[in-house]
């Protein structure tokens, strides 16, 4: 639909500047008219191809969400504060820094100031505002509770968040430890054992296993170093292409559950995330279907998306939440009980808040486990790495020695 860009005065004589989506510029300005605007000016908005690097660069560039989190709270005290909508986003556009971020409340600005809802508005920018924030939104206008809807987002996200950090300090050390080693094995393949290599080869002495296999991985990698490079950036890539897939990311979530240690614990936060959604939007007055269909979307793991459009389905035909739950085989025996108790109680909210507060306990657990398990694993892979490389170096030196002697 074109994009048509205005100038209009509303009824106290004040100019306005904004842009309106529209089939024609005929229908631009009857909308415009119907909402109390006296148009000036009326031009449809044409898309210009030559790019400066600074486009470029926002078109690439990702909106954090830690950046959203920041927004959203923003917004919500602005408007708690009786701020008229359009006033506190344009206060709040001035003060982002994220490039793309203020391009899309630029344009958001615009669009509701031509008739459009924020909901609606935010909907267009799907890679910035997921479905279960602008679902938020919509609940938060039509409820009249928008600042309620925006602090419910800020808890998810935090949440959210708060897990990503958890992991990320879990598999930091691993990380480093990795990268070091294979620095290390590298400079000694391409620097060191092929010196010592010219060296050996001057005296009539057979050189030892680990020395050997040093010189052949230096002698792959000198005569296919381009084969190899080669293989580093595509293999990830088409990994990552391949899981990307309907069919890759079905076999990747299959595998991820699969997983000693890490399986159970790719379960339980879905898990967790799953509740706790559920139970954001279900409080932000999104009905139970749409919950449903949202947090299927935003589960991030196939099984359990599926598994749960299953369930919203038995829903529709008059199911209960609990009922259809177990018959998916997917939910652990805790959530069905839950549910179950939630759903005669009336107090479902509750009950699946409980079950997304213990199972953030049991990940904190089983991530605290596996820094115990993994730190004295690498140590011991690390000690015989280091003693491989050391036997590598010195022993060809030791039978030189016995030689000479």
């Amino acid at each position: 639909m074109p994009t048509f860009k205005y100038r209009v005065r509303d009824r106290s004589g004040k100019a306005i500047a904004g842009t309106i989506e529209a089939p024609t510029i005929q229908m631009a300005g009857d909308q415009l008219y119907n909402l109390g605007y006296f148009p000036i000016s009326i031009e449809e908005m044409r898309e210009t191809i030559s790019l400066n690097l600074s486009d470029i660069w926002k078109r690439f560039q990702k909106v954090k969400l830690e950046e959203l989190i920041v927004f959203s709270q923003q917004l919500s005290t602005l408007y708690k504060a009786g701020l008229p909508l359009l006033t506190g986003l344009a206060s709040i556009t001035e003060q982002v820094k994220n490039e793309k971020l203020k391009g899309v409340l630029k344009e958001i600005h615009g669009q509701i100031e031509g008739g459009s809802t924020l909901h609606g508005a935010m909907s267009k920018y799907p890679k910035v505002f997921s479905s279960v924030y602008v679902n938020m939104v919509r609940a938060g206008e039509t409820s009249g509770m928008l600042g309620e809807a925006l602090d419910r987002f800020t808890t998810l996200a935090d949440r959210e968040l708060r897990t990503r950090q958890r992991v990320n300090e879990a598999t930091r050390y691993p990380k480093i430890v990795i990268v070091s080693m294979l620095i290390a094995i590298a400079v000694l393949v391409s620097f060191v054992i092929p010196r010592f290599a010219q060296v050996f080869s001057r005296f009539n002495t057979p050189l030892p296993l680990p020395t050997r296999i040093m010189i052949g991985i230096n002698n792959i990698f000198q005569n296919y170093w381009y084969i190899i490079l080669v293989a580093i950036v595509a293999i990830p890539f088409l990994l990552i292409r391949y899981t990307r897939t309907e069919k890759g990311k079905y076999l990747w979530d299959r595998l991820k559950m699969r997983i000693p240690v890490f399986g159970p614990l790719f379960l339980i936060v879905a898990l967790s995330r799953f509740a706790y959604t559920f139970v954001m939007l279900n409080r932000s007055g999104v009905p139970i279907l749409q919950t449903l269909e949202i947090t299927s979307s935003t589960i991030n793991n196939i099984h359990l998306s599926e598994s749960i459009e299953e369930i919203s389905r038995k829903v529709s035909e008059g199911s209960s939440l609990a009922d259809a739950m177990r018959e998916s085989g997917r939910f652990t025996p805790l959530v069905l009980q839950m549910v179950s108790v939630g759903e005669v109680s009336g107090g479902l909210d509750e009950m699946l808040m409980r079950v997304a507060e213990y199972y953030d306990i049991e990940a904190d657990n089983i991530i605290k486990k596996m820094s115990t398990y993994i730190e004295p694993l690498l140590t011991l892979f690390l000690g015989v790495v280091v003693l491989f490389l050391a036997l590598a170096v010195f022993l060809p030196w030791w039978n030189m020695a016995s030689l000479f002697r």
